[in-house]
């Protein structure tokens, strides 16, 4: 109802600048991303271990977006570090090709664990497949696991939210994530620094409490 609002009132706007709306709106509805569990995320990869789709998944729990884990080679990994430079999207004639990356931010260098790094070379590719049998194939994981269904990108969600908890300044997880801006990051990781609230806050009771009361 916002959008509409929005758009009625810019059009109207062009043909009578003058013109002043006071319009009640309905109170916004607070989202809450899904953000999958330790546990799920756990089990996911142990169900798809030495699989062709164990490493796209992997590296989406490290905020890589599908397009730029499908459009990596083996020279964008070094070592240890990732290079992020193209993304692999839908064209208009409805065909996959390569472009530059979402935004300016979204190029970047990913550390991953070596081990990972490893097994990329060892296997001599990232992902050859279509990219939609990696979306496939983790919702066919979900379902034989009994875990409620997410899409590949709220993996990008959890690595924000687990960044975050484990005390990582918002500066490194934004250019870890590709992060242009923080407006969304925050909104995915918000629920963990509101559990770390409430963790100061009985922390800040407990002692109130023994002052008062010991």
């Amino acid at each position: 109802m916002r959008n509409h609002h929005g758009f009625i009132s810019a059009v109207l706007g062009i043909f009578n600048p003058n013109l002043k709306l006071c319009t009640t709106l309905p109170q916004k509805i607070k989202n809450e991303p899904y953000i999958p569990s330790d546990d799920d995320v756990r089990r996911i990869l142990d169900y798809i271990k030495d699989t062709e789709y164990e490493i796209p998944i992997i590296l989406a729990c490290y905020g890589l977006r599908r397009s730029e884990i499908c459009a990596l080679t083996l020279d964008d990994v070094d070592g240890d570090v990732v290079s992020i430079n193209k993304a692999k999207v839908l064209g208009d004639a409805n065909e996959w090709k390569l472009k530059t990356t979402k935004t300016t931010a979204s190029t970047r260098d990913v550390i991953i664990p070596l081990e990972i790094a490893d097994k990329i070379r060892d296997q001599g590719y990232i992902f050859k497949g279509h990219p939609g049998k990696i979306t496939e194939f983790l919702h066919r994981a979900q379902d034989h696991l009994g875990i409620p269904q997410f899409s590949l990108h709220k993996l990008r969600h959890y690595f924000a939210s687990k960044m975050s908890a484990l005390g990582v300044p918002e500066a490194d997880i934004m250019r870890a994530g590709g992060w242009e801006t923080d407006y969304v990051m925050k909104g995915v990781y918000r629920h963990a620094m509101e559990d770390k609230n409430k963790a100061a806050q009985r922390d800040a009771a407990r002692k109130l409490g023994n002052t008062l009361f010991s």
